[in-house]
Formats: C-alpha cells, structure tokens, sequence
C-alpha cells in the first residue's frame, strides 16, 4: 500500500542523490549541499529570483530551452544571449563572444550542461573555460544538469561544481531522475548548492 500523499523526504532521498553523483559522474556532494525543489524549471526561476536583481543581466548560450528563456524574462531580468558556433556540423562555445558580453550588470550564467537543444556535451576544457570566465567576473553559475546521464558513448558528462573548490562555490548544479529515468510525472528534482 503506497502512500500517495504529502510525504517527507527520507535521509534516503539525499544519500541516493550522494551516491549517483559519487559513482556516476565523480563529483562529491555533502547533504547539506542538497536542496529539494520540484521541478527543475522552477529550480532555475528560483535561482534567477534569489541570486540575481531585477533588472540584472542574466547570460544565456543560444538556441535556449525555452523554459530556461523564460526564468529570466519572468523575473524581469535582462537576457544576455551568447550564440553557439555550427561550425562543421557541431556546436561551439564562442569564448571571445561570452567574455565580451560580460558587464558589471552581468549577475548570473545559464549554462545547460549537456545542452539542450543541440545536444553537445561540454568537455572538461570548455566547462573550465565558462568557470574561469564567471569566477574572474563574479557571474555566478546555475547550472541545468538534467541531461547528465544522456551522453554518446565516447563522451562523458563533467559536472562543473567537480572541476576545482572554486568553480564549486560558484555553481549551482540543478539535476534531476525525470530524464535519465523517465519520471517527469514525480515532480522531483534537487539544487546542489
């Protein structure tokens, strides 16, 4: 007999979030780290409205999400779009582009890591590249990691927070079971802060 109703969260939930970052993706997240939040739109309106000011410049790699968009205009934020490089049938990040975008009015970066909708799986340069870039500007990073365990084999998903205690005090890392497990209708996503 499953319970159906309003439940509390289990220390369950937060060890299981624990251990699938620990094993699957190499990145080590403490409980108290862990923040649950519905949905991972919301976790990104969230952020917007908590870590930023109206009127802030929020920066955006283009083609977006929609939902992503919208956490920005919603919250009456400005969006700064960066567009991503086709370049031989694949996206690029333009550095020279992003960095030059960058104002003291620029409060926060929107980085969808896989990125959706083209699909690219941000190598481990690239990813230190946008994490030096916001931690040399003092942008921080809300980064939409629900795509994590959907990567081609021969890639491999890093997850920013990971690569060095800097870019960790800098990121919020949103993820998510609703894409890699199919369990959109659970309404179950965490912030790693």
């Amino acid at each position: 007999k499953g319970i159906f109703g309003y439940t509390d969260l289990s220390d369950r939930f937060y060890e299981n979030i624990r251990e699938w970052m620990r094993q699957k993706h190499q990145a080590e997240v403490s409980r108290e780290e862990i923040v649950f939040c519905p949905r991972i739109n919301v976790s990104s309106s969230i952020c917007v409205e908590t870590f930023t000011e109206e009127m802030d410049e929020v920066i955006i790699n283009t083609p977006a999400y929609g939902p992503l968009y919208q956490a920005v205009v919603k919250n009456h934020r400005k969006v700064v779009e960066s567009p991503l490089i086709l370049e031989n049938g694949s996206y690029k990040i333009d550095f020279a582009h992003l960095e030059s975008v960058v104002t003291d009015k620029t409060k926060m970066f929107i980085l969808c890591s896989p990125h959706n909708p083209v699909g690219r799986v941000w190598s481990a340069e690239e990813l230190e590249k946008i994490g030096d870039i916001c931690v040399k500007n003092g942008v921080t990073v809300v980064s939409d990691e629900i795509h994590q365990d959907f990567v081609m084999p021969g890639h491999k998903h890093t997850v920013l927070a990971s690569i060095c205690p800097e870019f960790a005090q800098n990121t919020i890392t949103c993820t998510a079971p609703s894409k890699t497990f199919n369990l959109a209708g659970m309404q179950t996503s965490n912030i790693i802060i």
